[in-house]
């Protein structure tokens, strides 16, 4: 028997991602931000979630992919990390996969320099390759 390993996946632009769905604690749609004097560029900003406040990350920013030119509501991955809430501003969701791990490859060395110390791998799918992100870089990387 094989062990597979599960992915909460979504979309940033065109480009579909996959974090460990392990961490991922729930999804809201259009919530509030409220920003933060300077914050770092990939912080959105905090996130009262039901009196708990959140760290917000823009993965376009942290991605390095440009902001949308007319924003559709944003939608929000609220995550585990480490004992620590935080969440990822993303475009849109998908699923959750069980993937197998013998499946997975190193990253392409050619990625832009901000996502290539952010992706540890892609699974090949049948129509579109899915980026596994680091969520220790993503996460601890902006905020330091």
């Amino acid at each position: 028997m094989t062990s597979t390993h599960s992915y909460a996946t979504f979309y940033v632009d065109n480009f579909y991602f996959g974090i460990p769905s392990a961490t991922v604690v729930e999804l809201t749609n259009a919530t509030a931000i409220t920003p933060v004097p300077m914050a770092p560029v990939a912080v959105s900003g905090l996130i009262n979630l039901r009196g708990q406040i959140v760290t917000a990350i823009d993965l376009r920013r942290r991605l390095g992919i440009p902001p949308q030119p007319a924003p559709n509501e944003t939608i929000t991955v609220f995550m585990n990390h480490g004992g620590i809430m935080f969440g990822l501003v993303i475009d849109k969701i998908s699923d959750i996969l069980e993937l197998d791990p013998q499946q997975f490859d190193k990253p392409p060395s050619h990625l832009p320099t901000a996502a290539a110390d952010l992706i540890i791998g892609f699974h090949k799918l049948p129509d579109k390759l899915m980026f596994v992100l680091d969520v220790d870089k993503l996460i601890y990387g902006c905020l330091s």
